[in-house]
Parts: structure tokens; sequence; C-alpha cells
């Protein structure tokens, strides 16, 4: 059984260097990026519910989002976060969240944890799962990131609606038309 937890692992450790484009001598060699990730999913197989596996998953997710390894590093433990509060696996959670801050177009530099921690704490707030507001902000997304105002506001907006039962893709599809309605209305709308 053992054997079977450290085999899985690094084959997980594997697809996230392959994901990054290191090379099997990078990994062979003791690479710096590879080092920070393994270390950052043992750590977290160690301090979480989550196993190291687990987090290797996740730590692809990342990859694949065009995260390097610092950043991904340094990101987990907000997927952590998210995934624990929404009842989430690993993969999914760093999914969602890093597809729905590139619809919100944020980019990772500007806020690495601040977003995953946001979801969690305004689906505690609200009527609706962690999926469901990653749903609704992949929906909404693309309209709401010219808007002023932040991703608290845009949580809010969504929890509003939620709590009067439009939830997940719907809530976002709502939002997105009243924007929509308000930032270029008919001559009926305007009057």
């Amino acid at each position: 059984a053992a054997i079977k937890v450290g085999s899985d692992f690094e084959e997980s450790m594997s697809q996230v260097a392959a994901t990054m484009g290191m090379s099997v001598s990078e990994i062979h060699n003791g690479s710096e990026a590879y080092e920070t990730l393994a270390t950052a999913a043992k750590n977290t197989g160690a301090t979480t519910k989550f196993t190291a596996t687990q987090a290797a998953e996740a730590l692809n997710y990342l990859a694949l989002a065009g995260y390097d390894a610092g950043t991904s590093a340094e990101v987990l433990p907000s997927v952590l976060n998210l995934a624990a509060a929404g009842g989430l696996d690993l993969a999914y959670a760093s999914d969602l969240a890093t597809d729905a801050m590139a619809a919100l177009g944020i980019a990772s530099a500007d806020n690495r944890t601040q977003f995953g921690d946001e979801m969690a704490m305004a689906s505690s707030k609200a009527n609706y799962s962690v999926a469901q507001l990653g749903e609704a902000i992949l929906t909404v997304g693309g309209t709401a990131k010219n808007l002023a105002g932040g991703t608290v506001e845009l949580n809010t907006a969504l929890g509003v609606l939620a709590n009067r039962g439009i939830k997940g893709a719907e809530g976002g599809t709502a939002l997105r038309n009243m924007i929509l309605s308000l930032s270029a209305p008919t001559d009926k709308a305007a009057a």
C-alpha cells in the first residue's frame, strides 16, 4: 500500500512537471522548481485532510492555468481552503478558481490567494455552494471584468440572486443580462 501511495504521488508529480515543461533530466537532477512543487504537495499531505497526491493533482491544474512553480506553491493553500469550504476535490477547486480568475481578467500576480478566500467566504454568507458561485462567475465574468468594483461586490450581487433561488450559471446569466441592460439600454429601458 505504501509503495502504491508513493507511486501515485510520483506519477502525479511527473504530470505536473510535464505540464510545466520540465524535462526528465531537470526532474532527476533536482530542479529547484520541481522541488518547490514536491515540497508544497508533501507539506499539504502532511498537514491537511488532503493527500500529497491530491495536492499534486491540484498543482497540475494550476500549471495548466499558466502558473509557475513558485506561484503554484503559493496559491495551493488558498485552493485547499476553497476545496475544504466547498467540499470539493483539490483538482476541481483549483480549476474552478483559476478559470473564474481568468474569466474576470485577474492575473495571478495581482491576487494570488485572496480570490479563493473571497469565494469561500462568500459561499458561507449566501445560499450557494462554492461550485455554484464558480459557475456563476464563469458565466458573468467576461461582462463583469470591465466594471468598477471588485470581486467582493460581484460575489455579493451573486449572493443576493442565490438567496432568491437564482444560482449557478443561471445566476451568472441573470447578472450578466442586468449589467448589459444597464450599460446599453434600449430606449424603453432607459426611460
